[in-house]
């Protein structure tokens, strides 16, 4: 579970979809979009956002990324529910230092979330509204999650200030609008129709620089969230790869990553927030059961779908889990019922997109399978 916050300038778009081979993908993809130094517990991954191969285009060439790492959690300690939306902290809190914060136009935008680490929901994510002197307050009542004495970790948000910097210090192209600016975009699942809102920096001066959605040019969105489990789109309009690093915490244990399901096929973008890739076979996102995993069939057609992107080809390749013994069950690609994608990963700096085709969404243990 995690508070969702619809954000604004929606805009639908068309996936083009190219069904690519188990193998021989994921090397390059590594190679171009995540480059992993780790230390315990902190460190960095670095993430590129790829350039066109020619002069300023229309249309972005898109490189997507995962954050692959938090930010140093500000507090650890117990939790108790002491009432609906309400945990109380084993330890002293200076009244509120971690709530929302009301921006100028109105946008609210949490500042903070907390981590269960312990118990059934170990990896439960939720956003901090506010605090008194011994209690958080959060966006959801998590009395069904938290009973009594369980860990927790309280970290500060990902933000667009603290990720590309407040005055775009990575180098993305800015612009006068998102037109003519490079975009970063971001999916918002919960939205009907689901759709990406769309953000840019502004370097024209009427109205104020920095950074802003497609639906306002006067809005500063460098503390809108970016959420650590979620991945994020960049489109480049000029040449020239940006790297930037991501300086953070390591994430530790399991992480619930919500699933959405609905009416009709719907879409996440599920970022891997490990600073290592996940393979296929140890992911957990097949458990047998529709109301925990994707669900199986007999051909990438009747099954859900896991897609990562390949930046160097430009196109996704599919991954679905075969249930039919004919050809041997597992893990598949589009291009071969037969032969097996465990090994596949998702790989670091990576989201993978995940096409739910049943009602009902589920939520996803993702899995730490790495030593730190």
């Amino acid at each position: 579970m995690r508070a969702t916050k619809h954000p604004v300038g929606y805009r639908k778009v068309t996936i083009a979809i190219a069904v690519l081979s188990c193998m021989a993908t994921f090397v390059a993809i590594n190679n171009v979009t995540a480059d992993v130094v780790v230390t315990d517990p902190v460190g960095f991954i670095t993430l590129k956002a790829v350039g066109t191969n020619g002069p300023p285009a229309k249309n972005p060439f898109f490189t997507q990324i995962a954050l692959g790492m938090s930010q140093v959690p500000d507090r650890s300690g117990i939790a108790t529910t002491n009432g609906a939306k309400k945990l109380q902290l084993n330890s002293a809190l200076t009244e509120g230092q971690y709530n929302r914060v009301i921006e100028t136009g109105g946008l609210t935008n949490s500042t903070y979330y907390i981590e269960i680490t312990s118990g059934t929901y170990a990896g439960l994510l939720n956003d901090i509204v506010s605090n008194n002197t011994a209690n958080v307050f959060t966006v959801d009542d998590l009395t069904s999650y938290v009973v009594s004495n369980q860990t927790f970790k309280i970290y500060p948000q990902w933000t667009f200030g603290k990720l590309f910097g407040p005055t775009n210090s990575v180098g993305l192209a800015g612009g006068s609008g998102s037109a003519n600016a490079d975009n970063v975009e971001v999916w918002n699942p919960y939205a009907t129709p689901q759709a990406f809102a769309v953000y840019y920096y502004k370097t024209t001066t009427l109205q104020g620089t920095g950074w802003r959605s497609g639906a306002s040019a006067t809005i500063n969105q460098s503390n809108t969230v970016l959420y650590v489990e979620r991945g994020i789109l960049i489109g480049r309009r000029v040449s020239g790869t940006v790297s930037f690093p991501v300086v953070g915490a390591v994430k530790l244990g399991t992480t619930i990553s919500p699933i959405v399901g609905g009416s009709g096929t719907r879409y996440t973008w599920a970022g891997n927030v490990y600073p290592a890739g996940i393979q296929l076979g140890q992911s957990l996102l097949y458990t047998g059961s529709t109301n925990t995993g994707v669900a199986g069939g007999s051909s990438v057609a009747n099954a859900d779908n896991v897609q990562i992107w390949n930046t160097n080809t430009a196109s996704y390749t599919i991954y679905y889990f075969k249930t039919t013994t004919l050809q041997g069950t597992g893990w598949r690609s589009g291009a071969s019922a037969t032969i097996s994608c465990a090994t596949s990963n998702i790989p670091a700096g990576q989201p993978a997109v995940i096409v739910r085709k049943i009602p009902g969404g589920f939520d996803w243990y993702m899995p730490q399978l790495f030593t730190p």
